[in-house]
């Protein structure tokens, strides 16, 4: 995912420089902890829930400095924490993705306990619809893991030799990465056995 490699690089470059005295909750720790989490991650995505219909991309137009990053003119992702500033720019915003009227859509990154949630639509779904509602879904999993957690979100000015999100244990078992990490890169249709739709979210961090 985008970000990840540079996160594990900057974090080891941190932990080499770092002379602070060793505690119960050790940079190196964590880091060890938190790549064997997006490994798991990994393996869990390669899971699917029956036979894939389609893949949605959500790419948005590239602007200014980013051009020189993305050549194409696309980035390949959209803002989980604020597509709002974005949806302006995501091409083919409007067009229907899915014609079916209900969904469900699963979310397990970065989560110990994933959950599923359904939407309903008698016109289908649209990329905008389908970014505005995952960022919505998101935003309240974030306030309700803070609300249920005995222990709390580390503020970002209070980290100490690695800059990810620590784990909290609310309902949903945040780890690794603020709400402002993630990204929406791409969405897979799958038909379940049911024979309802299930939508597995490629989050980029």
């Amino acid at each position: 995912m985008k970000l990840r490699t540079f996160i594990i690089l900057l974090s080891i470059s941190l932990l080499i420089c770092c002379n602070e005295n060793k505690s119960a909750n050790k940079p190196e720790d964590y880091l060890k902890v938190l790549n064997q989490k997006e490994s798991e991650s990994q393996k869990s995505s390669d899971e699917t829930p029956g036979k894939l219909i389609s893949t949605i991309d959500f790419e948005v137009k590239a602007k200014q400095e980013d051009l020189k990053i993305f050549e194409d003119g696309k980035i390949p992702w959209i803002s989980i924490e604020n597509p709002e500033s974005e949806i302006g720019d995501l091409f083919n915003a409007d067009e229907i993705v899915i014609k079916e009227p209900s969904i469900e859509i699963n979310i397990d990154y970065p989560l110990n306990k994933p959950f599923k949630f359904k939407l309903q639509n008698p016109n289908g779904f649209t990329r905008r619809q389908l970014a505005l509602e995952i960022s919505k879904k998101y935003k309240e999993m974030y306030a309700e893991e803070e609300s249920t957690a005995k222990t709390k979100t580390i503020p970002m000015n209070e980290r100490k030799g690695i800059i990810n999100r620590n784990e909290t244990d609310g309902k949903f078992g945040i780890w690794g990465h603020d709400i402002q990490d993630l990204d929406l890169g791409s969405i897979e249709v799958y038909r379940n056995p049911s024979g309802n739709l299930e939508l597995l979210l490629d989050i980029q961090s």
